[in-house]
């Protein structure tokens, strides 16, 4: 079924100018899911006329490019700036299903003049999510990441996979996956069909290391100064504020002890809230932070989703609401739950 779904993708992309692009601040998985496809069409079709493009690319993503580049020095990740639609017949987005996480440039009039737009994803969607609706889409909820499904293209055509790309597949995989913590046992599987023995495992780690700046550290410890606590039977949850660094301060209260952290923060246009849920949680109770941010996010006129236990939304309205109605909606599920 995988196959059908993908030869028909093929049959769409066929004789078509292609921009492949990801969500805004693009993290290391759309990363390496662009480049990866990108490959793949080159190889599959022979000098396909394709165009990357990324409005923005996240910290931890720009410090992979970096390391990635020290190891492998003449591999290009050459992406477009700009971008004039009248060359585009087709977008192809990885890595989200809603268009309200993707920017483009501001000359760019895509929904205006209906090119057609093709999803590529493995976060929840809403069944009433207009872009799901309203676009071709192929998203495989049952992944831990893109790079998993971009994976699957070359395994069922038989393209293989140059050094450099198991490489950038393994390290997509491993920062979604939460190096394994929202992994299945087919995601560690995935990762051990790619691993070489020209290239040490512990290398792809050194090569995803952030180091973490000052202003980190000191988000972290307001955040956990301000938290509230609430408890629900034998679950913590914590809701606190910070300035940035929303899912830091997110997985630093997971880490000191609580179930459940809801981190938000308020920008001058914009506010932002990022969630983090323990496996032990998810497990136990069904919690799933992706469809909560996902359908309150319609509400609210934002974008939000992810898995079950990491998700984030941005929105422009009715933050208070929005931050009760998730407290309200986390505290139901745990309530129902029997011990």
């Amino acid at each position: 079924m995988l196959k059908d779904k993908f030869e028909n993708l093929l049959a769409f992309l066929k004789d078509k100018k292609i921009l492949i692009t990801t969500h805004d601040l693009a993290d290391v998985d759309g990363l390496v899911s662009c480049y990866g496809l990108n490959f793949f069409l080159n190889q599959y079709f022979k000098h396909k006329e394709i165009f990357l493009y990324f409005s923005e690319i996240s910290k931890s993503a720009k410090n992979f490019m970096k390391n990635f580049n020290v190891k492998f020095p003449s591999y290009d990740f050459f992406y477009n700036d700009d971008i004039d639609d009248s060359n585009i017949d087709l977008v192809v987005i990885l890595d989200t299903n809603n268009m309200n996480q993707v920017k483009f440039p501001n000359n760019f009039e895509i929904l205006n003049k209906e090119i057609p737009i093709v999803f590529i994803d493995h976060h929840y969607v809403n069944s009433n999510n207009n872009s799901y609706k309203n676009f071709n889409s192929l998203i495989f909820q049952e992944y831990a990441s893109t790079a998993e499904i971009i994976c699957e293209l070359y395994k069922e055509f038989n393209v293989e996979l140059p050094l450099p790309y198991k490489v950038l597949f393994i390290s997509g995989i491993l920062t979604d996956s939460g190096f394994f913590k929202y992994g299945t046992n087919d995601t560690i599987t995935y990762v051990s069909k790619l691993l070489d023995p020209e290239f040490n495992f512990q290398e792809i780690l050194a090569m995803l290391e952030v180091e973490e700046s000052i202003s980190e550290k000191i988000a972290k410890i307001k955040g956990i100064q301000r938290v509230k606590l609430i408890r629900e039977r034998d679950w913590l949850m914590g809701i606190t504020y910070v300035g940035s660094y929303e899912a830091d301060v997110a997985s630093a209260l997971i880490k000191i002890g609580f179930d459940v952290g809801i981190v938000w923060s308020r920008k001058t246009s914009e506010y932002r809230i990022s969630t983090r849920a323990s496996n032990k949680i998810c497990l136990r109770t069904g919690l799933h932070l992706g469809k909560i941010l996902e359908e309150l996010s319609g509400e609210y006129e934002g974008s939000g989703g992810g898995h079950d236990g990491a998700a984030s939304l941005k929105g422009k309205i009715g933050l208070d609401n929005i931050l009760k109605k998730i407290e309200e909606k986390i505290l139901t599920i745990l309530k129902k739950q029997e011990f």
